[in-house]
């Protein structure tokens, strides 16, 4: 059974939703960023310090000393953090422009949304008009969202794009770039830039199918120069833009 996936201009009722869906979306990213830096050089340095102490001067025997680390949990918590304030921070900056995708399917359905197939439909798609859509439950599933960017006068920044994870790899994120690019090029946007993450790969493999290319490389701090974030910042030249929505 097929059910339809919306794409939208937001309300300010949709406000608590999308607010939920980047909070889980950018927190999903905890782990992979926590295993990154538990191979970084000065994580492994740390953890062996902290061995040795407990061995030396405490007397732990050695096989419990990399058992029971407390800076595993410290890295835990820094990275946690870091990812919270961000969402918050992204919550609270005010758009430009945002959309959002609202997944439409029957109130009562034994099917999970993992292995449901949607149909992605623009709000002002002809096929609306013949579905009631008072008889299906209604969820914000993602969102998007462009503002001006400061260092350029006619470039769009393009932010807090945000998939829930039960219906992630069904092209909505392609779906949400593609109607952000249309809206940016009708407003006169020369380019759009973004900045994304090492731990968020596939992310940035979808931004490059969408027509996004490296535009530079850079280190975010998330606590002084101990752990850092290597983040990539991605460029759309929509002159070369051309796609019908």
């Amino acid at each position: 059974m097929s059910y339809y996936i919306i794409i939208r201009e937001s309300r300010p009722s949709d406000l608590p939703k999308i607010a939920e869906v980047i909070r889980n979306a950018y927190l999903s990213n905890v782990v992979p960023s926590f295993l990154n830096a538990l191979t970084r050089e000065f994580t492994l340095q740390l953890i062996v310090t902290c061995a040795a102490i407990l061995f030396i001067f405490m007397g732990v025997p050695l096989k419990f000393c990399f058992i029971a680390i407390p800076v595993l949990l410290g890295v835990l918590f820094i990275i946690y953090s870091a990812f919270y304030i961000k969402s918050a921070e992204l919550i609270n900056k005010r758009p430009l422009q945002c959309w959002v995708a609202e997944a439409c399917q029957p109130f009562f359905t034994e099917e999970q949304s993992p292995k449901a197939q949607y149909k992605i439909i623009h709000e002002n798609h002809p096929e609306l008009e013949v579905i009631d859509l008072g008889n299906l439950s209604r969820r914000i599933v993602g969102t998007i969202a462009v503002s001006n960017y400061n260092l350029l006068d006619d470039s769009a920044w393009l932010f807090r794009l945000a998939v829930d994870k039960q219906v992630r790899h069904k092209g909505i994120g392609h779906s949400l770039v593609e109607v952000a690019k249309t809206w940016c090029k009708q407003k006169n946007y020369q380019r759009i830039l973004l900045a994304i993450s090492e731990c968020q790969e596939n992310t940035r493999q979808m931004f490059v199918t969408t027509g996004f290319n490296m535009k530079q490389m850079y280190h975010k701090q998330l606590i002084g120069q101990v752990f850092t974030l290597l983040m990539y910042q991605l460029e759309c030249d929509l002159n070369r833009y051309e796609h019908d929505l």
